[in-house]
Parts: structure tokens; C-alpha cells; sequence
């Protein structure tokens, strides 16, 4: 009796560990990450038009875009949260008293968006970080002046990896966005959990390879200066106002970050390195935690609720 009780208590624990796997296979399987849902989409072709209309409303030659801190989505409103004041806000976006906000109507945005046309926008590499107090909070990834660390639990880095890099491949708002996945980042348990393959992504070999996917099309794009050497602002006169420049994602694992001296990488303006897991001193490093916030450091950015939590 007492040995047929153990054995179904052997049994019992075989099948939750066998269940746990395939859990875990299948979450980072991109199974459930081939399409976008339908409010994912409605949010970010929102987001995507009014970048468009930001774009739009400043003309080549005429006054600069914006430095935009993070695009905040509630459903009704758009708002654009800036860098440096700007009391100018082009239609159909409205600024604060401060000059620090902007703001749109969805509705408003979808009513006039002219069939979805209009110019392309220079904010391709904004994605969304997760939720804060039920708000969609979405940061320009090529606004960040050197590598950003995603660590925690290797799984949730994983999780977290793949939503970042399905909605810039495959989403309405990175339509000049390129990612390229290095060495081992490009290895099935990352490429599998991306579902439907996407013309924005790219897989190389070594920093070298990496680095000329998308030369082509970028000429001057001012490679002088390391990622880690780059100031903020002067990145962001590159970067912003780059209006034709694709926008290119590196993710690469933290060995190989060390091993291929990525610190000492020259990138242009409009690129944006991610390193998962931990490297001593970066400057941004974004931490995963076992309850499902994320903790974003000198960013500042509140998030209760990742992207990866969200489906």
C-alpha cells in the first residue's frame, strides 16, 4: 500500500514536470505571439499616427522634432511626454501649459488619417515597455545614449526579449525599424518564441555582420563616436531628425557583448543595442521582476506590468 502511494506520488510529480516544460516550451514558443491582438493593434496604429502627424507637422528644414521621453496610451488619449518643452505642438496635437505634454484624441487621430497614408515617422524603434496604472507606456529604445541590460530570471529576460522584438518586427508603429539578432541571440530559443518570420528581422553571426545589415540605406548616418562615448543630446539631433534613416535593434547575449567589445562599437544615432542579462556599470538596465513590473533605473519609467504579461 504504503509503496503503491509512492508511486503514484513519483508519477504525480513526473507529469507536473513534464507539464511545467511544455508550459515554459510553449510560452516562449511564440505560439501565442504570431499575430497581434486586435487591442494591441488598435493602440499601436494610434500611436502610429500620431508620430506620423508629428513628423508631418514639422517640415523638412523647419523646426526640429521633438525629443519624445515615452508615449502614453489610455485608450482615449494620446500623450507624448518631451524631453524639453515645446509650446509649438503641430495639428492635430495640442501642447500643456508647459510645453512638456502633448496630447491628441484617438478618435480625432483616426478620423483624420487620411487612409492610413502620409509620411513615415522617425520614432520606428519605439515599443512598449508594459503598463502603468492601466496606461500603455512605450519609450523610444533609440533615444537611450548606450547599451541597455534587460536582466532577472533568464526566462522572464527571454519573454521580455521576444514581446519587444515581435511588436517592433511585426506592429504598425516600426515601419523604418530593423532587428538584427547576434550570435547566440539568434539561436532558436529566441528566434522561435517570434512566430511568423518578418522582412525588419535580421540574424548575424558576429558584431561585423551585424553591423552592415542596413548600411545601404542609411549614407552619412555618422558612425565617429562610441555608443557608451555618445551624449544624450547629441544623439538625439542625429537621431530624431534622421528622417529617412532606418532604425536598427542589436540584441546580443551579455557573453558575447563582453567577448566582441560591443562597448566600444561605434552606432549611429538611430541605433539601439540590447544586452540580455547583466553587465557591470551600463548606464540603462531594465530588471525583469517575479511579479510581473519592471523596474526601468535612471529611465525613470513606471511599468506595474511588463509587455511579456500582457498577452
Amino acid at each position: 500500500m504504503i509503496a503503491s502511494i509512492a508511486l503514484c506520488w513519483v508519477l504525480g510529480l513526473l507529469l507536473f514536470g513534464v507539464a511545467l516544460v511544455r508550459r515554459r516550451r510553449n510560452s516562449s514558443s511564440g505560439q501565442g505571439r504570431s499575430v497581434l491582438s486586435g487591442a494591441d493593434r488598435k493602440a499601436l496604429e494610434s500611436v502610429a499616427l500620431g508620430l506620423r502627424a508629428v513628423a508631418a507637422g514639422r517640415p523638412h528644414g523647419g523646426r526640429p522634432l521633438p525629443e519624445v521621453y515615452t508615449v502614453v496610451h489610455s485608450g482615449k488619449r494620446l500623450t507624448l511626454r518631451l524631453a524639453e518643452a515645446d509650446l509649438e505642438a503641430p495639428a492635430p496635437w495640442t501642447a500643456d501649459v508647459s510645453g512638456k505634454e502633448w496630447s491628441v484624441d484617438t478618435a480625432s487621430l483616426r478620423r483624420t488619417r487620411n487612409g492610413g497614408g502620409g509620411p513615415t515617422h522617425p520614432y520606428s524603434l519605439t515599443v512598449t515597455l508594459g503598463l502603468h496604472r492601466g496606461e500603455r507606456t512605450l519609450v523610444d529604445l533609440s533615444r537611450l545614449s548606450g547599451p541597455i541590460a534587460l536582466t532577472g530570471d533568464d526566462n522572464d529576460v527571454l519573454l521580455l526579449a521576444q514581446a519587444l522584438i515581435f511588436e517592433l518586427i511585426s506592429g504598425p508603429v516600426g515601419t523604418l525599424a530593423t532587428v538584427v539578432l547576434v550570435g547566440s541571440a539568434a539561436t532558436p530559443s529566441v528566434t522561435d518564441g517570434l512566430g511568423a518570420r518578418s522582412t525588419r528581422l535580421h540574424t548575424a553571426a558576429t558584431r561585423g555582420e551585424a553591423l552592415a545589415v542596413g548600411e545601404n540605406t542609411s549614407p552619412g548616418g555618422g558612425r565617429g563616436q562610441s555608443a557608451l562615448q555618445t551624449l544624450h543630446r547629441g544623439r538625439d539631433r542625429e537621431g530624431a531628425n534622421a528622417r529617412t534613416h532606418a532604425r536598427r535593434l542589436f540584441v546580443v547575449t551579455a557573453a558575447q557583448y563582453r567577448n566582441e567589445r560591443w562597448g566600444d562599437t561605434p552606432l549611429r544615432g538611430t541605433d539601439a543595442l540590447l544586452v540580455l542579462g547583466y553587465i557591470p556599470a551600463l548606464e540603462w538596465n531594465f530588471q525583469v521582476r517575479p511579479d510581473g513590473s519592471l523596474k526601468t533605473g535612471r529611465l525613470g519609467v513606471l511599468i506595474d506590468t511588463h509587455t511579456a504579461r500582457l498577452g
